[in-house]
This record gives C-alpha cells, structure tokens and sequence, in this order.
C-alpha cells in the first residue's frame, strides 16, 4: 500500500476479528466499531468507537471523524441507507452500498434472485403480523420455513408442520430477528440432501471461488461447518453459474 489504509470496520465480532488481523498484516490502520466496547475485533484493532450500527448519526459522525479509505460492514444490523449517503459523497464502500443493503436483507437479495436475475428458489412470501403469516402458508403449503428477513446463524428460524405451529413460530422470530424491521420470510420447505455456502470473490480480475462449505443445523440451531464438502461436478458448475450471476449483479 502507497499509504496507510484507513478502514472503518463496522461490527467488531469474531468474523471482525479475522479481518482485522488480515488487514493489519498488510499494514492498514483498522478503527472497529460495536454496540458494546472491547469486542473482540476492538482487541486487535488501532482505534475503536461504540455505538450501535443502526444510529445512522453516529455511523455517520464515526465516518467523518475518522474519514476512512473503505468502510466495511461486517454485521447485519447497519443503517445502510446512510452507507448509501456516505458513498455518493466519495467514502468507498467494501463491497459497495447496494451490495450490503441488498445482502443484509433477506427479503432484498431473495426479490434480487428471484425476481431480477431468475434464479430457481422455493416459493415464498413475507409477513409482518400474523395475519399475514397464515396467508403465506397458505401459499407456500405445509411444512413450510419461517425465519427473520434479517439474523444470523439460523437464529429465529423454525420448519413448521402443522398450522397450529404457526403462531409460536412467528413468535420466536419475532423474539430473535436484528435489526428494527418486524417482517418474516414464509417459504416452501425444501428436502434437501445438503446445504452449502459457496464462498465468491468478485476482483479486478474476474471471479473466484472457495471450495464449498458444508453445514448442519438442528431445528433451525446452526451446529457446525466444514470445508469442502463433496458435490459432484455438475452440482458444483450449477452452484458457480448461480453465484457468479449474484456477484456480477452486485458488481
């Protein structure tokens, strides 16, 4: 690097962590920032700033005080429409703004899949009350998924079998979603034989992939990952083609 790199690290956890790390072995001058001091990225990090990611103020004040190079969300809860803001103002946004507003949301990346790119999903429907729960069962059928538009490892998440499920299920997700936007996504359930991450890098000089990561969870509970995990050829090529048509969207 030409200069000491300034990042803006938005989310201080475990992942943030890693990337601080990494980050400072190639010489950048990390600030992380977290709803709660001493975070686990905040140990490693140069500077650090609490506030809650969602405080669009603050993540904007944070943003001036420090003017970094990249600013880098790490969490889902973040006011993303102030990263949009700061972007057109000329801070640069890893990956971009669109990128994490879309990503954060799942009801934002599943219209993105579905609906613009055409990509195969199971049917689904969003709810924000109950009402409108029992109307998106209707629609995707029995058993079906309820789970946060926005959480993380799987939190919140339930297979419901029966209709009278379905109101405990809501509740649970209700009880475990970040951020402040009480909505659900209903959707089909799939029986699937395994589910992967394929991890994809979009770079100056095309499109890279990860092996892909295999994961268990146990009633909606994430439980563990390994990396690779064995996919024929055909599965692997579909999954890429998938993936690639995400990231060049995203850009």
């Amino acid at each position: 690097m030409s200069h000491t790199a300034r990042i803006l690290l938005l989310g201080s956890g475990e992942l943030g962590r890693e990337f601080v790390i990494s980050a400072k072995r190639l010489g950048a001058y990390v600030v992380a920032c977290d709803s709660y001091d001493d975070a686990p990225a905040m140990q490693l990090a140069d500077a650090r700033e609490v506030f809650s990611m969602l405080d669009g103020d603050k993540l904007r004040e944070a943003a001036e005080k420090h003017r970094p190079d990249y600013i880098v969300p790490e969490i889902e809860a973040i006011r993303t429409s102030v990263l949009a803001e700061l972007e057109e103002e000329g801070f640069t946004v890893v990956p971009s703004a669109r990128a994490a507003q879309l990503t954060m949301n799942r009801d934002a990346i599943r219209d993105l899949a579905a609906n613009d790119l055409g990509l195969v999903t199971s049917r689904y429907r969003y709810a924000k009350n109950f009402e409108e729960v029992q109307a998106a069962a209707q629609h995707t059928g029995l058993p079906c998924v309820i789970k946060p538009v926005m959480s993380s490892s799987g939190k919140g998440q339930s297979t419901v079998r029966d209709a009278a499920e379905l109101e405990a299920a809501w509740a649970y997700a209700c009880a475990n979603m970040r951020g402040d936007r009480q909505r659900v996504i209903v959707e089909q359930f799939v029986d699937f034989d395994y589910e992967i991450t394929l991890l994809t890098v979009r770079h100056k000089d095309g499109i890279s992939f990860c092996p892909p990561i295999g994961h268990r969870q146990e009633r909606g509970d994430y439980q563990e990952s390994w990396q690779p995990t064995p996919m024929t050829d055909a599965a692997i090529a579909r999954a890429q083609d998938m993936a690639r048509t995400v990231v060049d969207d995203l850009g």
